[in-house]
């Protein structure tokens, strides 16, 4: 299921993603709304942007990113901070602080 092409149409259903997380997190979860795929977030227009692979948000207003990343580029401990601080500042407050137990990052890995 690591084909872009494939993952992308895949998380392109709700259901897909419900059941997929669902499974993940032993849990039962309700989408707020449709999950996006590729989705591109950036804190202003001169900073990096990313772009994530499924980005969908429960009933809860808890956040599921969810990325597939087909071989070992050793940079995931990087990657996740810098996907996660962008994700938060999105729902920072001027003043206030996120709550950061709102957000949950899942990789599928393919290599070993």
């Amino acid at each position: 299921m690591l084909d872009k092409f494939l993952f992308d149409e895949a998380m392109d259903d709700p259901e897909n993603v419900k059941t997929m997380l669902d499974i993940i997190l032993s849990k039962k979860t309700n989408l707020k709304h449709p999950p996006q795929t590729e989705k591109e977030q950036r804190t202003s227009t001169d900073n990096r942007q990313i772009r994530l692979d499924v980005y969908a948000m429960d009933e809860d207003d808890v956040i599921y990113e969810v990325e597939a990343q087909k071989e070992n580029t050793h940079n995931l401990p990087k990657r996740s901070r810098l996907y996660q601080g962008i994700i938060d500042s999105k729902l920072l407050l001027p003043g206030g602080i996120p709550r950061t137990d709102r957000t949950f990052e899942i990789y599928g890995t393919q290599y070993r």
